[in-house]
């Protein structure tokens, strides 16, 4: 049981500032709400500041709601899971496990699995899965690694460091699986690539009997997209129909992305018209269909509808655009892309900029796509291979191998691609130095 204040105000008082914090829906309203709290002398009442608290924190105030919980020296463990899921929520990692650290020195306290649940769920943020790991075991010696709530979050944060065994392990593990812990782990190998499993997991799930919902089919949807498996897209499509849920737009979005990369264009084209509430993702899918089965007009269409119909276009829309124009030669509408990049900032997004310098470069325009290289603040490894390809293949080798060296200098390691690339440039201008310097590379790469 919770320990809360031995003195607590008149059930009046506190059940009217508990009714306002819970209407309050803007910091402003929050922090009146705390003054009055202050006015009233109810300050230390416990309920009221983990109330406030959890309600500062989900507006994402983490910095009011921390120092809002700094004035207790001894906060409950109620105030501390609040706490530490506010932190967690907010992406303050460091800030979150430091409370936890506290909170188990506390000889009066003790984690539960709300407070391991929510830990876990911060060590996610970190770069390394030691924390996890380390957590992990914390959870096992404690006697919650049969614990539900915090399986889920478990298996969620081995899935993020893509740790697809160590999540598989415990998931198979756990003596009661609910929807939330099948949807983490289908969700989580789809995000991991690993399709065919998520798929199979799909399948286990379905004839276990246990209840899907829109998350367990909008999951599994992009996995049957990949694996260009139609028959298992229409099994999920027709479970949707069954379970009500085919009409949401998600799951219409999921069902254009299927029958798109299955080549069924006419159905794709069904299903989007579908789509009441038409948002970014559900266009995204729609152009990227059409790029991928080549229907350049009706991509481009489409595309212009867009830019009518809503301010902000994202930078993933432009880029699965882009490449339509590379194989027809469609210079004058990639410059338009381009200019409606320039116009909304949206140019110098690492993977816009990339898209842009690689069409450039197949359509010759090594002038231009040298520019927007130079300009880029991030050069990935598909900046350069792009830039390197684009003058070997206009003739420009000399420039070719110039680029390369600098690459060289760079933090960027060359891959096959670039190696390809250059070897044209290299044979046409006999740079024996050169070819030498690749097979090192080549050597070292392996």
């Amino acid at each position: 049981m919770i320990c809360r204040a031995a003195t607590a105000p008149p059930i009046k008082d506190r059940n009217l500032f508990l009714s306002l914090i819970n209407r309050s829906t803007t910091l402003a309203h929050l922090l009146q709400a705390h003054a009055q709290i202050i006015h009233t002398a109810l300050q230390d009442d416990i309920l009221l500041v983990t109330k406030l608290t959890s309600k500062l924190s989900d507006l994402g105030s983490i910095s009011h709601a921390s120092l809002l919980c700094s004035t207790f020296s001894k906060p409950d463990l109620f105030l501390y899971n609040v706490l530490i899921r506010g932190l967690a929520r907010n992406k303050s990692t460091h800030h979150a496990l430091s409370l936890y650290r506290r909170l188990t020195q506390d000889p009066g306290l003790k984690p539960d699995n709300f407070t391991y649940a929510f830990a876990i769920s911060a060590s996610s943020g970190f770069p390394s899965v030691k924390t996890g790991l380390l957590l992990h075991g914390h959870v096992i010696v404690n006697g919650y690694g049969s614990d539900l709530f915090v399986g889920s979050s478990i298996v969620d944060m081995y899935l993020k460091f893509s740790r697809v065994a160590y999540a598989r392990q415990v998931f198979d593990k756990m003596p009661q699986r609910d929807t939330v812990l099948w949807n983490t782990v289908i969700s989580g190998l789809v995000k991991n690539g690993c399709f065919e499993e998520a798929v199979g997991l799909f399948r286990d799930m379905v004839v276990g009997g246990v209840r899907v919902d829109l998350t367990t089919l909008t999951s599994v949807l992009p996995a049957t997209a990949e694996l260009q498996e139609l028959s298992v897209g229409m099994m999920v499509q027709c479970l949707s129909i069954k379970v009500g849920f085919f009409w949401h737009e998600y799951m219409l979005t999921g069902l254009v992305s299927l029958y798109s990369k299955c080549g069924d264009m006419s159905t794709a084209r069904l299903l989007f018209g579908q789509i009441q509430r038409r948002d970014l993702i559900s266009y995204n899918a729609m152009i990227s269909g059409f790029s991928c089965n080549r229907e350049t007009e009706s991509a481009v269409g489409l595309f212009n509808d867009l830019i009518v119909s809503w301010e902000r276009v994202s930078s993933s829309t432009v880029v699965g655009l882009i490449p339509v124009y590379s194989p027809f030669g469609h210079l004058d509408l990639t410059r338009g892309i381009h200019s409606f990049c320039f116009k909304c900032g949206m140019v110098y997004n690492a993977s816009v900029s990339t898209a842009l310098t690689t069409v450039y470069s197949r359509l010759n325009e090594t002038d231009l796509a040298r520019k927007l290289f130079n300009e880029s603040p991030e050069k990935s490894l598909a900046a350069w291979n792009a830039m390197i390809s684009g003058y070997a293949q206009s003739g420009d080798t000399e420039m070719a191998i110039s680029l390369f060296r600098e690459m060289q200098s760079s933090e960027i390691l060359p891959n096959h691609v670039t190696i390809t690339c250059i070897l044209s440039a290299c044979a046409q201008l006999g740079a024996l130095t050169v070819l030498c310097q690749l097979q090192a590379v080549g050597i070292s790469n392996n």
